[in-house]
């Protein structure tokens, strides 16, 4: 495989809400289960260098701040000035012009990609194979399948940690909605049904939401909403997809999809229904239907905080209620670039905990997880892409003019 030029514990405290047919209690409990915002007894920090000092590059040095048991110890940005400057804004000790140098400095335990999505393959490789660094890579990993497979591949060739950066998958509330579903809590999930959009108004016309290669809304948050299937269909792999789709500027901008867990006789799949969209700020709530309740994972879910377990109580129409809250820390202390980044914090720790442990994946987001993600965005682009083709085919026909 070419590696260049190529194309492509301890324990949280949080709220508890049960109510039952309207009456409610309230008080605190101690989970061992979740974690906590630091890392974990190691007697020196995890020591970060940071790719690219972009917008979300920001945030994440931001949310390592705050965690204990992790610092940014470099910065490498495309040039000295912009790396300097990435340094000065956020007190980190080194800045340097060349990622390679930043790669193969033996000071830094676990590198972070922030660059635009493009970029990821190229970067990851000479992280993987040049400096043979622990890495993590902003989401999308890779624009399809084939590229995230090579990646994966090279990371388990050097064995070393290696992980896309879908930090949703981290945070302790999610955590909480796998146990429940593991347990058995709404019986078998039949249905998920989600939603995430956000405008693009303001996306001016060389915004990196309109990138030819990297750009639309699948790229860009439809993860998000295919990972869902991984939670509440554990161990089945998607066996149909079924998308369509609006375009702007040439890139999808608002997408439905339906996709199949299982087959039509399989007693453990279901369907996962979910749209994305740049033309409106939508709910982003997520409905977890199972045959004895269901969950709700309440707004951003791609940043959850509440979640709500209903567990039916017959045919009466009654549930019983049970909330948990995880709240983010204050986060008011600085300005961000995007709602809910301090969240990164999570990841953060998870990493950390995994490096400490010798792990070469995290254990809430795996390898597989991210190829059979990948792969289903794969299978999302292509038919939006043919109905791209067959609408401009039926556009031309229709302005044929017959004398």
């Amino acid at each position: 495989m070419t590696l260049y030029g190529l194309r492509s514990s301890s324990s949280i405290l949080f709220r508890t809400t049960t109510t039952i047919i309207g009456r409610t209690r309230s008080g605190v409990v101690s989970s061992p289960k979740v974690a906590a915002f630091s890392t974990s007894n190691a007697k020196t920090p995890i020591r970060w260098g940071i790719v690219s000092a972009g917008k979300i590059s920001s945030d994440y040095a931001k949310a390592i701040a705050i965690t204990k048991g992790a610092e940014v110890a470099a910065v490498a940005a495309r040039s000295l000035e912009k790396a300097e400057s990435f340094a000065h804004d956020h007190d980190i000790p080194k800045a340097v012009g060349s990622y390679k140098e930043l790669f193969q400095d033996p000071s830094i335990d676990v590198i972070y990609i922030g660059s635009i999505a493009n970029e990821h393959y190229q970067l990851a490789a000479q992280s993987l194979f040049v400096g043979k660094k622990p890495t993590v890579v902003e989401k999308p990993l890779t624009l399809n399948g084939k590229d995230t497979r090579n990646l994966l591949q090279l990371a388990q060739q050097q064995n070393v940690f290696f992980m896309e950066g879908m930090w949703t998958r981290c945070f302790p509330a999610l955590r909480a909605v796998r146990n429940w579903i593991d347990n058995g809590k709404i019986g078998k999930v039949v249905t998920i049904q989600a939603d995430f959009g956000w405008s693009t108004k303001d996306c001016g016309p060389h915004d990196r939401i309109w990138n030819q290669k990297s750009g639309g809304m699948i790229l860009d948050i439809g993860m998000y909403m295919i990972q869902l299937g991984q939670v509440g269909f554990a161990g089945k792999r998607p066996t149909r997809v079924q998308a369509m789709g609006s375009f702007v500027n040439g890139v999808d901008h608002t997408v439905l999809t339906n996709i199949q867990y299982g087959n039509s006789n399989d007693d453990d799949g279901g369907f996962l229904q979910f749209h994305i969209s740049g033309e409106a700020n939508t709910e982003e709530r997520v409905v977890i239907q199972g045959t004895e309740g269901r969950i709700i994972i309440e707004p951003p879910a791609h940043i959850p905080t509440v979640v709500k377990l209903q567990a039916d109580q017959g045919r009466t129409g009654m549930t019983k209620d049970e909330v948990l809250h995880f709240p983010l820390p204050d986060d008011s202390y600085t300005t961000w670039n995007y709602p809910g980044s301090i969240g990164f914090t999570h990841q953060i720790q998870a990493v950390g905990e995994a490096l400490q442990k010798g792990e070469r994946q995290c254990r809430h987001y795996t390898h597989s997880d991210s190829l059979e993600v990948a792969e289903t965005m794969d299978q999302i682009l292509e038919q939006l892409d043919l109905q791209q083709e067959e609408e401009k085919v039926s556009e031309n026909d229709d302005s044929v003019v017959i004398a």
